[in-house]
């Protein structure tokens, strides 16, 4: 599942648009050298053929999946080093099999992450829901929640939620 969460950052295209506060991408969390009262912004967008989805996960049926992307991710890191994320990712999906015969689906791929840490805390959430509609009527489904926190103290919780639902 960790795969479907790097759809907006690795597979979609940049065209940033960068906040007006910073210039540095991510406010250097990627180099390990974090900016402090750093705010960055950049917009991600475009289309892609991705290998990941080539089978339907339900009827193990291949094809060609295409996606058109776009995402926003937000950095914020306050002068204590405290430093909170979020993107939010949305995708027109298609699947097309590869032979005549199964159906071919389209829908929507809808993610948020989110990530706030100090130096006694850390909370990561990732929620997924995709919805695709089969050319024979027929509706794929699937919808995950992923925590995991790190209190003060130490005390680590972690959990999912995943559903699915195929024809």
């Amino acid at each position: 599942m960790a795969a479907l969460f790097t759809i907006g950052w690795g597979l979609v295209g940049a065209a940033p648009a960068v906040a007006a506060e910073s210039q540095t991408p991510f406010c250097g969390l990627m180099t390990g050298t974090p900016v402090l009262n750093c705010t960055y912004t950049e917009a991600l967008q475009g289309q892609v053929t991705v290998n990941l989805f080539n089978v339907n996960p339900c009827s193990g049926v291949v094809g060609t999946a295409t996606m058109v992307t776009n995402s926003i991710v937000h950095v914020n890191v306050n002068g204590a080093g405290d430093v909170w994320i979020t993107e939010t990712a949305t995708s027109h999906f298609t699947f097309v099999p590869n032979s005549p015969g199964p159906p071919s689906y389209h829908g929507e791929f809808t993610f948020w992450f989110g990530e706030s840490l100090n130096n006694q805390n850390t909370v990561v959430t990732d929620i997924g829901n995709i919805v695709l509609n089969g050319s024979d009527g027929s509706q794929i489904t699937f919808h995950v929640v992923l925590h995991f926190s790190i209190s003060a103290s130490g005390i680590v919780n972690k959990f999912q939620i995943v559903s699915a639902t195929c024809p």
